[in-house]
């Protein structure tokens, strides 16, 4: 599968998820309020979290011992499935007794719980699904079973909200029964031998690799996040369905970055020994970080709509989403740059950076959001991601040997491609 038409069916479909995401939420941010909005989305936030990097690093390892190792590829991908399945029934367990015991989640009844364990199981196989996917490079079929899964979970919104029946918590439950549907799609889309075996050498091999893409991984979500989680407990939950609405849509500006994202990464892990991919990389980059800054500009003047959109409840999203656009743009860098270090078997390099931004990030919120409320949340995740950015920069310069106009100097061609991209 070519890379050009990988990349542009990624943008496709994220524009496509783009629209009817937009509509969506604005359906949803109108009926739920900021309370109810920030009453969903922290819980989905924990459970997805989980789902994400309960895997203890093993789907961080798939695409790169599902190529350039010496296991093959029933063995990793079985030994990745059985010790999956320990897990769905480990980690509900231990949940179970934690909210039973009254030390977590005590604002939400057993129901949201048991949603949550399932939006949790779901996401934690599909997404390995995905990574194999992507490790072979069919990222149109991934593609398509996640619009089919859109799709489906935007008009049973659109169908509860005529109905007069959307509420935070039938939200929820689309939000839980989407994932599970995406998951039994894919399922049956991977076509690999599965044996009922865990190889030790595999799981040894790939935690040794994955460990610490995960804890890098980890730690990025966390970058992107921790703002939201002590918003949560500092300010509540109506100031955090406020920032959550502004987040959703500043985060718009990385459509392009996630599009060419498991495209860029799939082609690295897939490259002859003869190329580097060091024009792959850097011509990459500069089309991409074109295409951010257009898109950054679309949202300054978009995020004045905010109030006019979402509703008057919502009106101090414009200010956070103002305040954020300059760090998100900055932020798109590592989402273009990450794959090259990954693909060469160097994770160490976005785990440092990505510990160091985190722990920014926290130190700035707990400064900033007492005194400037969700304005200092917003003031705070920017700076962070200025310097995540701006690391991953003058590493490419200074690490790898890129020069700073190899990087970022549009050219001729790069204006071709980006034109190419739009006519796919």
């Amino acid at each position: 599968m070519s890379y050009p038409r990988n990349i542009s069916h990624n943008i496709l479909t994220q524009a496509l998820k783009i629209v009817l995401g937009t509509l969506t939420a604005i359906i949803v941010a109108r009926a739920l309020g900021p309370a109810g909005q920030g009453y969903v989305a922290y819980i989905v936030l924990i459970f997805n979290l989980l789902g994400n990097f309960g895997h203890l690093g093993i789907i961080n390892a798939v695409a790169y011992f599902q190529k350039k190792s010496g296991f093959a590829r029933p063995e990793i991908f079985s030994t990745n499935v059985n010790l999956l399945g320990l897990l769905s029934l480990l980690y509900p367990t231990l949940i179970f007794f934690l909210f039973f015991s009254g030390n977590i989640l005590q604002s939400y009844n057993p129901w949201y719980i048991l949603g949550g364990i399932i939006l949790m199981v779901s996401t934690l196989f599909t997404t390995h699904h995905q990574a194999w996917l992507m490790g072979d490079e069919k990222i149109i079929q991934n593609n398509r079973i996640a619009l089919t899964v859109f799709l489906l979970k935007s008009l049973l919104i659109l169908a509860l909200w005529l109905l007069g029946g959307l509420n935070p918590f039938s939200f929820f439950m689309i939000t839980v029964l989407a994932m599970l549907l995406w998951l039994v799609l894919i399922r049956f889309s991977v076509k690999e031998a599965w044996l009922k075996a865990i190889s030790l050498p595999v799981l040894k091999a790939e935690m040794s690799y994955g460990l610490v893409a995960w804890s890098a991984a980890l730690f990025a979500f966390l970058h992107y996040r921790a703002d939201q989680i002590m918003i949560k407990q500092i300010l509540g939950m109506a100031d955090l369905g406020v920032y959550t609405i502004a987040v959703s849509i500043a985060e718009l500006l990385f459509l392009f970055p996630f599009s060419i994202h498991s495209a860029l990464s799939g082609r690295l892990y897939n490259l002859e020994a003869e190329n580097d991919g060091r024009s792959l990389i850097s011509r990459t980059l500069r089309v991409s970080m074109l295409i951010c800054l257009a898109l950054c500009l679309v949202g300054v003047a978009g995020s004045f709509l905010i109030p006019l959109v979402y509703g008057a409840p919502y009106s101090a999203g414009t200010a956070i989403m103002l305040i954020l656009l300059p760090g998100v743009l900055f932020a798109c860098l590592p989402k273009v740059l990450s794959p090259w270090f990954f693909s060469s078997g160097r994770p160490m390099v976005h785990l440092w950076i990505t510990l160091v931004c985190l722990l920014l990030n926290i130190a700035l919120n707990a400064l900033l959001i007492p005194l400037y409320g969700i304005r200092g949340a917003a003031l705070a995740s920017s700076i962070s991601y200025m310097f995540y950015g701006l690391y991953y920069l003058l590493m490419m310069r200074y690490g790898e040997g890129f020069s700073f106009s190899e990087l970022l100097l549009i050219n001729r061609h790069d204006w071709q491609i980006a034109k190419g991209l739009w006519k796919r």
